[in-house]
């Protein structure tokens, strides 16, 4: 008996250590805001793994290049880059769980912090929305998972309704 509890518990334990592991803490649309360098509406044009070096550890990272189509705060660029942690090359693959995952094609909202970190993203994966094209020809927002959001009128108008002024410094 004792063997079993020991063995669930064990079970149990593990199975809270691997989902503590990959949450994060929810972020409200207004925390998007104040917390990013950069909003804007892109593309992926390029998705590039590469092996780095860190001491005496070999890692990879993914460095994703965005053509920006409308830019909404912090960046006036037509291109900008982001590096997340993980990835696949030919010689080695490196997996961060619920790191997000680009394809070129894909149209996304980003709201991103600049500098280094493992993921840029604000809210690790909250502050990237997919964005698609309905029959009327009106571009849809969605979370990753697909659970819609608003439309890009409605995010540009709450953002340039007053939040960029609220940003912390």
């Amino acid at each position: 008996m004792l063997r079993t509890l020991v063995f669930v518990c064990a079970i149990a334990a593990a199975v809270v250590a691997r989902v503590g592991a990959t949450s994060f803490e929810a972020v409200t649309f207004d925390d998007l805001v104040t917390q990013s360098d950069v909003i804007f509406v892109g593309d992926v044009v390029d998705v590039h793994p590469y092996v780095l070096q860190a001491g005496d550890r070999t890692i990879v990272k993914t460095r994703v290049t965005f053509r920006v189509d409308d830019p909404v705060f912090g960046t006036s660029s037509l291109v900008e880059v982001f590096d997340f942690l993980g990835g696949e090359t030919p010689e080695l693959g490196m997996t961060v769980a619920g790191m997000p995952t680009f394809a070129v094609g894909d149209r996304r909202v980003v709201f991103a912090r600049r500098g280094r970190s493992i993921n840029p993203i604000v809210g690790f994966t909250q502050g990237l929305m997919k964005v698609s094209r309905d029959a009327n020809g009106i571009d849809r927002v969605t979370t990753l998972e697909g659970a819609p959001v608003a439309r890009l009128g409605d995010f540009r108008a709450r953002i340039n309704g007053g939040l960029i002024g609220a940003r912390r410094k």
